[in-house]
């Protein structure tokens, strides 16, 4: 059905029917003025590296990063890519049609032929890049647009899954190298016609792509909290990078009741394993209105989880990971068009045990690195939909500003202090209004 109705519409509107999706000209999430750039020292699979997050942590991530084989032979093949996100720009530009729409109309039909799911493009606020790089030297802004490209995680594979088992970072892993190969060949392209343009990926990135998403078109921040969510694949994607200074169009933020379907869901909350997604309000986070999540509970058990390869429990549960039926396509109608459903077309989920493993399709092999080899895994998380919701505390989540954050430069370990920042947690502003 899906490939019928794509083809009754022109090439750069993708597979899905994103032009169907109301589009507002400020996010559905609120950020101020005051948004401070952040080092990617800061980033918290780096900190657990470095040591923040403690001993174990540190040598999960540095040593069994790559937990799996499969995963481990993507991530290699993506770190090929490295060498290819920036190179020399052609000497002269080349005879394109400069109708900003048309040219951005021309980059998305070409990435939806290298097999992209859905393309935006925003221009690059200063906040959206890093302050500084690994090695500590400032990042100075230097392009105007992001191609934001988009590409599934897969649903039949995590509908097998229990979202934190051994194949959770191979998914990951999938729609990163898919999306680099795509990256890298705009840029590459764009460089071409003789417009400067870099790749952005997961392996190597000067810019935060959670804010590039939002602006772009592509979802609307969710309670799962740092994680953009698409009216049509949920949280199930991942996100690739183009920076550009080529004259494009842009597209507006997207509204399709969101805010309001994750106020009354919170089944993201309920099933998380490590309890770091909030089942409370939203609070303000360097000048995002968002509700936080508690991200060193998130990165330890995503690091350290013995029975899994990563995490991805919120977004394997979503209501919005459908596979794109008629009948889920007519839920997600109801969810945008009718605002009184939203409790009750969350709560059907349970009812109709979405979520639930459907374990016949189970085709991957449970491996995991210790010391170096590949052995039998000793157990898997196995977890299917919780039956009862049971709402905690948010007495001990914690959130950890920019002033707590280490400095650009800091091999040493910088410890995370809880306490304080469950401090912070507490006194957190709320937003406005």
């Amino acid at each position: 059905m899906r490939w019928f109705s794509q083809r009754k519409r022109p090439m750069h509107m993708g597979k899905y029917p994103m032009h169907k999706i109301k589009r507002v000209d400020q996010p559905t999430t609120f950020i101020s003025d005051d948004v401070k750039r952040v080092p990617k020292r800061a980033n918290m699979f780096t900190r657990a590296a470095k040591g923040d997050l403690g001993k174990k942590a540190q040598f999960e991530r540095t040593h069994r990063f790559a937990k799996t084989p499969l995963s481990a032979a993507l991530r290699s093949m993506s770190t090929t890519h490295d060498d290819t996100h920036d190179g020399p720009v052609a000497p002269d530009i080349a005879p394109i049609i400069t109708d900003p729409k048309e040219v951005a109309e021309h980059i998305k039909s070409m990435c939806m032929f290298l097999d992209a799911d859905m393309v935006g493009v925003c221009e690059v606020p200063d906040y959206a890049w890093y302050s500084h790089d690994n090695d500590g030297m400032p990042i100075e802004p230097y392009h105007k647009y992001a191609i934001v490209i988009v590409t599934d995680q897969g649903f039949e594979t995590l509908d097998a899954a229990s979202g934190d088992d051994w194949i959770s970072n191979v998914q990951s892993q999938r729609a990163y190298l898919m999306g680099s190969t795509i990256a890298c060949t705009v840029a590459d392209y764009i460089r071409q016609l003789g417009y400067p343009a870099r790749a952005q990926t997961a392996t190597k990135s000067d810019v935060l792509h959670l804010p590039l998403t939002l602006l772009s078109g592509m979802g609307e921040l969710s309670r799962i909290g740092e994680l953009v969510l698409n009216p049509f694949l949920g949280p199930r994607f991942k996100t690739h990078v183009v920076t550009t200074d080529l004259p494009m169009q842009i597209d507006k933020p997207i509204d399709f009741g969101l805010q309001d379907f994750c106020n009354k869901c919170m089944k993201c909350a309920n099933e998380c394993p490590c309890n770091a997604i909030s089942f409370g309000d939203k609070i303000m986070f360097n000048g995002y209105e968002m509700w936080k999540p508690d991200t060193e509970k998130c990165t330890l058990y995503r690091v350290t989880n013995q029975k899994g390869a990563s995490c991805g429990r919120c977004m394997k549960m979503c209501p919005f990971n459908k596979e794109g039926l008629l009948t889920h396509r007519f839920a997600l109608w109801l969810a945008i068009k009718v605002p009184p459903l939203r409790g009750l077309l969350a709560r059907m989920d349970d009812w109709f045990e979405y979520g639930k493993r459907t374990v016949a399709n189970k085709w991957w092999w449970n491996h995991e690195n210790i010391d170096g080899q590949y052995v039998i895994a000793q157990g898997e998380n196995e977890r299917d939909l919780k039956k009862e919701f049971t709402p905690r505390s948010e007495d001990r989540y914690a959130v950890f500003p920019p002033d707590t954050m280490p400095p650009p430069v800091h091999d040493e370990p910088f410890p995370i202090d809880r306490l304080a920042g469950v401090k912070r947690r507490a006194e957190a502003e709320k937003p406005p209004k």
